[in-house]
Order: C-alpha cells, then sequence, then structure tokens
C-alpha cells in the first residue's frame, strides 16, 4: 500500500512509519512546509509531502489519487503548558481542521478511493467516569477532552459515506521510555521520592507503544474493523497500582504521593484529567480476537525498562 500518514514523525507516529516500511509498504508523510524528515525515517520507502496546515487549505487531488490508505495522528501536544484559551485553541485547531480536509478530500475523489482511514483520538472521549468500565458504545462525557473527541471523531467518520473504511482509535496514556507520561514519571523514582498521583484511587487507561503501533496497523489493514475502538491494554489500573508496579520494576519505593492541590498549582485545569481518569476496555478488540504484547502492566513495564537498561 500507499500510506499517507500526518503526524508521523513523533513519538508513535515514527515507529508506525517505520514498521510499515519493514513491512513493504511506502509512506508519504504530511509535513508542515519545508520541515525536514528526521535521520532515523530519510529511508527508502518514506518520502515528505509539504502541506500548509491551514483551515481553508485542501489536500490536493493528485496526491491523494496515489493513496491507499490514511493514518492521522496529526496534533498539539496536550500536556505540556496551562490550558489557556490560546492552548486550548491551538489543541483544536491542531487536529480538527486537517481531519476535516482529510475527509473532503476523500468525498472530491471520482473513482479510486482510499480503501482505510484511520484517524486518532482519546479516552478523554468518556470524561471522568470513576470505576464505571468504559466500552466503545458507552456516551461521552463533557468536559474540554470529552468535546474535543466528540468533534474529532464526527469529522473523521465522515469519510465512511464516500466509501473509505474509519477507524477511530480512542488511544489511552501510551507507555515507553522514549516520551510520554511514563518519561516524565521515572525521574522522582530514581532518586526514591516517587509515588502516585493526587488519591492514587482514580484508574490509568494504559498501552505499551509497541502495541499502540500495532493497532495503527491492524486498523489500517484489517476490513473487520471500524468505527470507535478503544486502543487500551485489556487490564487498566489505578494510579495506586501504576506507581506500585513502577517502584517494583525499578527497585524504588513508593511512599512520596504528589498531592493533588499541588499538581493543580503546577498546570492548571489539565490536572483535573490526571487526578480523575477513566476505566477503559477494549471491548471490540476483545470480541475479535486480538492479541496484545503486553496485556499486563508488570511485564510491560519489564520490558521497557530492561531494553533501556540494554
Amino acid at each position: 500500500m500507499k500510506v499517507l500518514i500526518t503526524g508521523g514523525t513523533g513519538f508513535i507516529g515514527s515507529q508506525v512509519t517505520l514498521k510499515l516500511v519493514n513491512m513493504g509498504h511506502e509512506v508519504v508523510l504530511l509535513t508542515r512546509g519545508s520541515k525536514k524528515l528526521p535521520t532515523a525515517l530519510d529511508i527508502p520507502g518514506v518520502s515528505s509531502y509539504p502541506y500548509a496546515f491551514k483551515e481553508d487549505s485542501h489536500l490536493p487531488l493528485d496526491l491523494m489519487q496515489q493513496i491507499d490508505g490514511i493514518i492521522n495522528m496529526a496534533g498539539e501536544p496536550i500536556f505540556t503548558g496551562r490550558w489557556t484559551q490560546e492552548k486550548k485553541q491551538g489543541i483544536v485547531s491542531s487536529r480538527i481542521p486537517i481531519t476535516r480536509q482529510i475527509t473532503e478530500s476523500i468525498a472530491s475523489l471520482k473513482g479510486k478511493k482510499p480503501t482505510s482511514f484511520v484517524s486518532a483520538s482519546a479516552v478523554g472521549y468518556y470524561g471522568a467516569r470513576e470505576e464505571e468500565e468504559l466500552c466503545e458504545n458507552d456516551s461521552p462525557g463533557s468536559d474540554f477532552l470529552a468535546n474535543l473527541a466528540v468533534q474529532w471523531e464526527k469529522e473523521a467518520l465522515n469519510a465512511e459515506k464516500y466509501g473509505t473504511r474509519t477507524v477511530v482509535l480512542r488511544t489511552g496514556i501510551v507507555l515507553d521510555i522514549g516520551g510520554g507520561a511514563l518519561a516524565k514519571m521515572l525521574p522522582p523514582f530514581k532518586y526514591f521520592i516517587g509515588g502516585p498521583i493526587g488519591s492514587g484511587k482514580q484508574y490509568v487507561s494504559w498501552i505499551h507503544r509497541e502495541d499502540m503501533v500495532n493497532l495503527y496497523i491492524e486498523a489500517l489493514l484489517n476490513p473487520k474493523l471500524k468505527g470507535p475502538l478503544n486502543a487500551t491494554a485489556p487490564n487498566p489500573v489505578t494510579m495506586k497500582e501504576l506507581s506500585q508496579t513502577i517502584g517494583k520494576v525499578m527497585h524504588r519505593p513508593s511512599w512520596f504521593p504528589v498531592p493533588g492541590f499541588m499538581l493543580k498549582l503546577l498546570i492548571g485545569e489539565s490536572a483535573q484529567v490526571i487526578l480523575t481518569g477513566q476505566k477503559v476496555i477494549p471491548d471490540q478488540l476483545k470480541k475479535q480476537g486480538y492479541q496484545f504484547c503486553f496485556p499486563l502492566l508488570e511485564e510491560a513495564l519489564r520490558g521497557i525498562l530492561e531494553t533501556k537498561k540494554a
């Protein structure tokens, strides 16, 4: 396949790109302006297509006519800095317009269309639901991230109207040493001051980066998958369990909780997402018999941290 990817140079996207190329597919990365590819992606089978990301832009038909599948991971990081109105607008405008432009370009194609479109979403779709087990058919929440996810998914799922199988992946906390939440959590444990954030009772719906990469590719290639899918490991844990497991694997204590009020002082409104959480179950993937490489937290963390040591 010839696969168009947005966000293909990021924490997850770069690994999706490399794996697709290793499988024999060709990847075109949509890049902002003249942005250069990272050295690791400057390899045979990967090319870049400069594109001006503006709300009134349109993806070029000459490019889209060549594309067999699309993966959309574009989006400004959510948990960097306080959620000012400007930051919130940046989070929204880095996701919604490009997703809309992809579906509009699919609609405008005559004849051959991409067979599959996989778009990112997030478990924030469900809002704060405490210990309630959440599956794909559960209702959305009503906070900022939930409203963002609802709008984001709506734009992506419009592609179904035009004959392109569409999957939206509601991603949990992606664990790996190279970035994301885990990279921020490890330093305190290294210095023997690690511990849970907030009450520790809130659920963390997590997934190993290797499983996340595999899910993007599975969603792209498997014609049985469509609509919203919870992209989380089948065994969510509480924040306390997460911290204790990190401590166990690193041979460090987990005795120093970060009080919720302190986190709110540090990062403001976005702290509420971390302090509440969701217990998300990948129900649709279970029904399809999908096998995770890392279904359990301890083996996931051991794989990550032992790889780092090696």
